[in-house]
């Protein structure tokens, strides 16, 4: 079979097509009937477009071949969450993988709506959470966000929702990446069984009080308010972490005195 069949071997060598109706079955399925769902996403992977040369193919795949030999190659749908690129939308600007070219003060936007659409998940949240991941210019501008959202909106919902899914794993590499920043708070039971796609942020700090801690801290060592707010965000999630660090041990030390 591997011989005679190409198929994706990660979420980032999915395409497109893929990708959407990966992402809507992940987002829209409840967690007890993830295994069904799980099975249709192992045949997309094998599909690759929905026209009908590509359903024909997937026909013969399946009349030849299991689809518990099928589900060897795909493993990393439930064992993975390493979906790091944006599609692109004509007229807007993407993030760069992993949103690594992005400014602190963009990800406190994205951030914000991102926990608002986590909470109430309806198309309108979506589509803000979209328009504020797109940037019309190089530099990213609160103000912007409504000729965004005027291109943005225009996408279908499938396509907004493998966005959504790509920043969702973004933020969970992201926390990851920063333990100090972000901290883990403990889970029940029935919470540590749960996909990381149906999990909602049960304590939200807005990410503006960070910005602004980092602009009031005595050391400055981003600068002041609007330094900080340019900063791009993993350099300011490493800086703010050796703060934290920082202003731990000082407080223990103090607290020895």
């Amino acid at each position: 079979m591997e011989g005679n069949i190409i198929v994706a071997r990660s979420w980032n060598q999915l395409n497109d097509w893929q990708l959407q109706e990966i992402a809507h079955l992940y987002l829209n399925t409840p967690v007890d009937d993830f295994a069904e769902a799980y099975a249709q996403m192992i045949l997309i992977v094998y599909q690759k477009s929905p026209d009908l040369k590509a359903r024909l193919q997937l026909k013969r795949i399946t009349d030849d071949v299991p689809i518990t030999e099928l589900a060897k190659h795909t493993e990393y749908l439930k064992d993975r969450n390493d979906l790091y690129r944006f599609p692109e939308i004509p007229g807007v600007i993407k993030p760069a993988d992993k949103i690594e070219n992005i400014s602190a003060r963009q990800f406190s936007t994205i951030d914000t709506y991102f926990f608002k659409w986590n909470n109430e998940r309806n198309l309108l949240n979506l589509k803000r959470l979209v328009a504020t991941i797109y940037r019309l210019n190089d530099q990213y501008d609160d103000l912007d966000l409504k000729s965004v959202s005027m291109i943005t909106d225009k996408i279908t919902e499938k396509q907004m929702e493998a966005v959504a899914l790509a920043y969702m794993f973004i933020r969970k590499h992201i926390e990851e990446q920063f333990p100090i920043v972000f901290p883990k708070t403990p889970e029940t039971e029935e919470e540590k069984l749960q996909p990381v796609f149906k999990k909602k942020d049960r304590d939200f700090v807005p990410f503006d009080k960070a910005l602004l801690a980092m602009a009031m801290d005595e050391l400055q060592p981003l600068g002041k308010k609007q330094d900080v707010n340019n900063v791009r965000i993993y350099e300011f999630l490493s800086v703010m972490s050796e703060s934290i660090v920082y202003h731990k041990a000082k407080q223990k030390s103090n607290e020895g005195k």
